[in-house]
């Protein structure tokens, strides 16, 4: 989601691919990353062998901090603003306001980060930006929480309990739905400790303030089993990463941009073309996830006991204590599914675009589901505002706009083919409109990508004007065709009405 923002601005005079190939190399910035990426996974064990929270939150936060100073020199006074900004709304404006407030404020920052070039202040570096894109989630969210934490506590006095999950079902005694914890106004110290942990300070994934503060407040760190998950996590890395590299040198993104890319190709080569460019993003991208996800696992962030059942991004689902077949011979058994940010099996064999966008970038997933989706008043609007959103975060190239407005066209094509083809089918037919939906799955990726890669409008729309719009003219055939069916359906419904009041007329 971060890291790809240098690598997109790099735009090259090249011949061919192929001889291309040969002087493709990683931009300082994408080096940047991946040595800080690399470098926090060792790092991860030894915090865990510090034990007192105090000095716990000091070293995550002095790394984090020193390593942002080193990156992004004076484009951290962005960040800094933003975090002075956040807490002064939290600290002035009541529950009842601060979360919007800081919400606009975070936002709107973003749109000053932006374009600070024309009040003649010197462009942020892509560094900085992917500092920038991560804080605006994380201090926004903490307003969110502390304004859903206050609704929660005065419907518990009220003696109205709605938790968070919505409901007031419990296991029994021991095991109950986790209910939305009273989460008062960090302090100005663990809020700037908070924004500046290293975990994840430039890649992600994104974690709540709740995440954190149970991270620092580990009872034995040292003890958490954490091997098995790392060699989980990372049995993806050579295969993300050899193919990354090996793809890399035959897609290269800037060939796309050069005129001889379109003199000498046709739209065959340009189809297998951008399915090959997007080969290399969601590869880079995977193995950037992994890699941050290793960093977690190594310093114990987000390991909740699985009895708790905790969900990607929110954490714990379960309260209370744990139930005697919870409990395990070898000892409490734990999961990292709360920092987990990406599922490589469903994305890829994932049977429909909904599900292969929840399995992609999952903690911002969650964050855009939580803090956005859920809560626009309209359901008509929730998908298109959420998208419009996503498309500001990331940032104002027209191409993200192009390629996430994309999204909700994609869903409702989707949809309506499902309803109107899918449903008519056997348990084998289905099975094989899954598997070709599969495929036309990636393709509609493959499409929408050419928007995240080439960044401007006139790239895009070139891109997609020399393919003929192929999948917009796919979208409409189908919405066509599914129209044509359910009109022949109501007539075949109307005429079998129409033949039966005929048939009781002449029985009487």
């Amino acid at each position: 989601m971060l890291i790809d923002e240098s690598v997109h601005l790099r735009k090259r005079t090249l011949s061919c691919p192929i001889l291309m190939s040969g002087k493709q190399k990683m931009s300082p910035d994408e080096l940047i990353y991946l040595g800080l990426l690399v470098l926090s996974i060792p790092l991860g064990g030894l915090v865990r062998q510090v034990r007192e929270p105090t000095w716990r939150r000091a070293v995550v936060f002095a790394v984090g901090a020193g390593q942002v100073l080193l990156t992004c020199r004076w484009d951290t006074l962005h960040s800094l603003v933003s975090i002075l900004g956040t807490f002064t709304i939290l600290k002035t404006a009541g529950p009842r306001t601060s979360h919007l407030l800081t919400f606009v404020w975070c936002f709107g920052y973003l749109a000053f980060f932006r374009t600070c070039h024309l009040f003649h202040l010197p462009s942020p570096a892509a560094v900085a930006n992917a500092v920038q894109l991560v804080l605006t989630l994380k201090l926004s969210s903490v307003a969110f929480d502390i304004r859903d934490s206050h609704l929660a506590e005065k419907s518990r006095k009220d003696g109205n309990d709605n938790s968070a999950d919505g409901g007031t079902a419990q296991e029994g005694t021991r095991h109950k739905t986790a209910e939305q914890e009273f989460l008062p106004v960090p302090s100005l110290i663990d809020l700037f400790c908070y924004s500046y942990c290293y975990i994840g300070v430039y890649t992600g994934p994104f974690y709540k303030y709740k995440t954190y503060h149970d991270f620092i407040h580990q009872e034995r760190p040292s003890s958490l089993p954490v091997i098995q998950p790392l060699l989980d996590r990372a049995k993806w890395m050579p295969l993300t990463g050899g193919v990354f590299l090996l793809a890399s040198r035959y897609f290269p993104i800037a060939y796309a941009h050069t005129e001889e890319f379109y003199a000498t190709s046709g739209v065959p080569y340009r189809l297998w073309y951008m399915l090959g460019m997007f080969l290399v993003f969601r590869m880079r991208m995977y193995s950037a996830w992994i890699l941050a996800e290793c960093s977690c696992i190594t310093a114990g962030l987000g390991a909740y006991e699985e009895w708790r059942k905790p969900k990607c991004g929110q954490g714990p689902t379960v309260g209370g204590t744990p139930k005697p077949e919870d409990k395990s011979p070898q000892g409490t058994r734990y999961n990292f599914e709360t920092i987990k940010n990406v599922d490589i099996y469903w994305v890829e064999l994932g049977t429909t675009i909904r599900s292969g966008m929840k399995y992609w970038n999952m903690t911002v997933q969650y964050w855009m589901a939580e803090y956005i989706y859920r809560r626009v008043p309209h359901k008509t609007f929730r998908v298109a505002t959420t998208m419009l959103l996503s498309a500001y975060w990331h940032g104002f190239h027209p191409g993200y706009y192009l390629s996430l407005m994309t999204i909700p066209l994609s869903l409702w094509v989707e949809t309506e083919a499902s309803t109107t083809f899918r449903t008519r089918l056997g348990i084998r037919g289905q099975r094989i409109w899954d598997w070709l939906h599969c495929v036309l799955k990636m393709r509609a990726y493959d499409y929408m990508s050419v928007g995240f890669l080439l960044l401007s409008f006139e790239a895009t729309t070139k891109y997609w004007h020399s393919i003929c719009y192929i999948y917009y003219v796919f979208c409409a055939v189908v919405l066509a065709l599914s129209y044509c069916c359910k009109q022949r359906g109501l007539d075949h419904m109307h005429n079998a009405s129409r033949n039966d009041t005929a048939v009781k007329k002449m029985s009487m």
